[in-house]
């Protein structure tokens, strides 16, 4: 009489052994950053088609960027500001062009560099979204309402 139970038992244990080995394997991969899947997302900014955003960058506590004007009409900067959806919420301290800039011409290009900025999830080598409202108003009608422009800009943090 053969002892089924433990032919049975030994196969178990032999598959058990193999499925430790491969969870251990995955666990490794996954702790060394493999499986890290945001720094192949791609980075982008967009504001829109009114007012376009053709090149942007985030490195320390600087927030870049290129935008060129496609309203049609000359224009004032009235505010630009940054936030995203963290607990402690982002904050820049300083802006260039220094604001109440313009008049901006249709079809210019302009930087824009927002800096010393902090909180939320603004740290380096982490994957932010950025979101970014841009103010302007039209010169020429004095009486004109602001309008706004929201944006998004999502990137790796140097």
């Amino acid at each position: 009489m053969k002892p089924k139970g433990q032919a049975a038992l030994e196969f178990l244990v032999t598959y058990g052994w193999a499925f430790l080995v491969i969870l251990v394997t995955v666990g490794a991969l996954y702790y060394f950053g493999i499986f890290d899947f945001q720094k192949y997302l791609p980075e982008k900014c967009t504001l829109g088609s009114q007012i376009s955003c053709s090149d942007f960058s985030l490195e320390g506590s600087e927030i870049r960027m290129k935008l060129t004007n496609n309203l049609g009409e000359a224009v004032k900067v009235k505010s630009l500001s940054a936030a995203d959806d963290a607990s402690s919420p982002l904050a820049c301290t300083g802006i260039s062009p220094s604001m109440e800039f313009g008049p901006w011409e249709p079809g210019d290009e302009q930087d824009f560099t927002l800096t010393g900025c902090s909180g939320g999830a603004f740290l380096p080598g982490s994957r932010v979204d950025i979101k970014l409202l841009l103010v302007y108003y039209s010169p020429e009608t004095p009486t004109s309402p602001e309008h706004a422009v929201s944006g998004r800009i999502s990137g790796r943090l140097r």
